[in-house]
């Protein structure tokens, strides 16, 4: 009799832990899209610098998880294999990594000053809620 109830205890206090560890559930909607709208879109939308180079645009989920013209950037369910959270941890090629500052292309079109003007690294605290998302399966939530 002690075993069946010292196995119930342990499979419950393992039941509570659980819960308790879980990571709260990250939204697109509340989340995510409004870090990419504030800190992204000014580069990476129709228009902008980003996305004319490599065709990647955050103004959707839609857009987001379509990626670049070099492929997706998002793979759900693993921010270890998501190039996105590579390149804002900046663990890519320099040459990659963002935010980029781009005013030493020859341009004459002013994207390149909006474009360094409104880019800044992102704070790790969002990366990380970036890479909790994908890791949640990146949900259109």
């Amino acid at each position: 009799m002690f075993i069946p109830k010292a196995i119930a205890l342990a499979s419950l206090s393992a039941a509570a832990l659980l819960v308790g560890c879980r990571s709260e559930q990250v939204s697109f909607r509340h989340n995510i899209r409004p870090v990419l709208a504030h800190n992204c879109a000014v580069c990476h939308s129709p228009g902008g610098i980003g996305y004319e180079m490599t065709g990647f645009s955050v103004q959707s989920y839609a857009t987001l998880m379509k990626g670049s013209h070099f492929g997706p950037l998002v793979i759900p369910g693993s921010s270890q294999q998501s190039d996105l959270i590579w390149l804002l941890r900046h663990r890519a090629s320099p040459a990659m990594s963002m935010p980029k500052m781009c005013e030493r292309l020859a341009r004459g079109d002013g994207k390149c000053a909006v474009a360094s003007e409104h880019a800044r690294m992102l704070p790790v605290s969002q990366v990380n809620m970036i890479a909790r998302w994908i890791d949640q399966g990146a949900r259109d939530n």
